[in-house]
């Protein structure tokens, strides 16, 4: 089942961070954990990007083939996992 995120994405030269819709498979997520080094470096952004000012960032490790791919998405490592519970709840 796919789920919706809001991924952050930064370019290599060091731009401003910009919000991408993102939808994956969650039998494909490895791993959803706080992203600290994301929710301290964009603390002075969160306005620019029209997020609220208590947003938290995760990491989430998906699997794509036999590599691994670290995204960086909008939410608390618990508010992923609802997303990701209620869509499976849903298949039933």
């Amino acid at each position: 089942m796919l789920i919706r995120l809001i991924e952050i994405q930064t370019s290599i030269r060091g731009g401003a961070p910009s919000l991408n819709e993102i939808y994956i498979n969650s039998t494909h997520i490895v791993s959803v954990s706080e992203d600290r080094i994301t929710n301290e470096n964009l603390i002075n952004e969160t306005k620019s990007l029209g997020l609220m000012d208590d947003v938290k960032f995760s990491k989430v490790i998906i699997t794509e083939g036999n590599q691994t791919r670290t995204l960086r998405v909008v939410g608390a490592p618990a508010e992923v996992h609802n997303k990701i519970k209620k869509k499976q709840v849903l298949r039933g």
